[in-house]
C-alpha cells in the first residue's frame, strides 16, 4: 500500500463517522474531495504530481459539500495533527477571495471554521529525523527547503522509523487554542 493510500485509509474512519452523522440527521451532502472521484485512465494518480493552479485547486478541494435549505458549505475531514500548507492556503483562498464557508472536521470529531484555526509554534529540530528543518512564520515546517542531501536524509530517517512524511510544508494544529463546534451545529442548516 502506497503512502497516499495509507493516509486515505486513516482518514476513512473519520469520514465514515461523519457520513453516519449526516445520514442519521438527514443532512444533504455529497462527497466532493478528489479522493472520491471516479477517474478515467487513473486521473487521480496523475493529478497528484501536477503543479498548476487548477490541479492544486482540484487536489485540495474540501471532502464534503453540505447543502442546506438556505446556504451550503464545504467541509474538509482531517484525521491528523497537522495540515499541509498548500491545502490550508487553498481553503483560505476560498474563504477570503470567494467568501465561501469552509469548515474543518478534525480528529477530535469537532468542527472548526478556517478563520478560527490556530497553529502550534514549532522548533526547527525534528526529533524523528534528528535534524533541523526550515521553519517559516514559526509554524510551517518546510522540509523541501533543505538541500537535496539533507532532504533525502530526512525522508530516509522517517522511513527507517516506520513513519510517513510527504515532505510537504505543514503546520501542527493547536487543539487547545482553536475554537471548535460540535457536529450538531450543522443541524441548523436544515431549517
Amino acid at each position: 500500500m502506497n503512502d497516499f493510500n495509507k493516509r486515505t485509509e486513516k482518514s476513512k474512519e473519520l469520514t465514515d463517522y461523519f457520513v453516519k452523522f449526516l445520514n442519521l440527521n438527514k443532512i444533504s451532502y455529497y462527497e466532493s474531495g478528489y479522493e472520491f472521484y471516479k477517474d478515467n485512465h487513473n486521473a487521480t494518480e496523475k493529478i497528484k504530481y501536477l503543479k498548476d493552479n487548477t490541479s492544486e485547486f482540484i487536489r485540495y478541494y474540501p471532502d464534503f459539500t453540505i447543502v442546506g435549505e438556505h446556504k451550503s458549505l464545504l467541509i474538509e475531514a482531517k484525521n491528523s495533527s497537522g495540515i499541509e500548507k498548500k491545502c490550508y492556503n487553498n481553503y483560505l483562498s476560498l474563504v477570503q477571495n470567494l467568501n465561501i464557508n469552509v469548515l474543518l472536521l478534525l480528529k477530535n470529531k469537532k468542527l472548526c471554521r478556517l478563520e478560527d484555526l490556530k497553529f502550534s509554534i514549532v522548533n526547527k529540530y525534528d526529533k524523528i529525523a534528528e535534524m533541523n528543518i526550515p521553519v517559516t512564520d514559526k509554524v510551517w515546517k518546510e522540509p523541501r527547503k533543505m538541500n537535496d542531501y539533507e532532504y533525502k536524509l530526512y525522508k530516509k530517517k522517517y522511513k527507517e522509523q516506520g513513519k510517513y512524511t510527504s515532505g510537504c510544508s505543514f503546520a501542527f494544529i493547536d487543539f487547545e487554542n482553536t475554537k471548535f463546534y460540535d457536529l450538531k451545529t450543522l443541524l441548523h442548516l436544515k431549517n
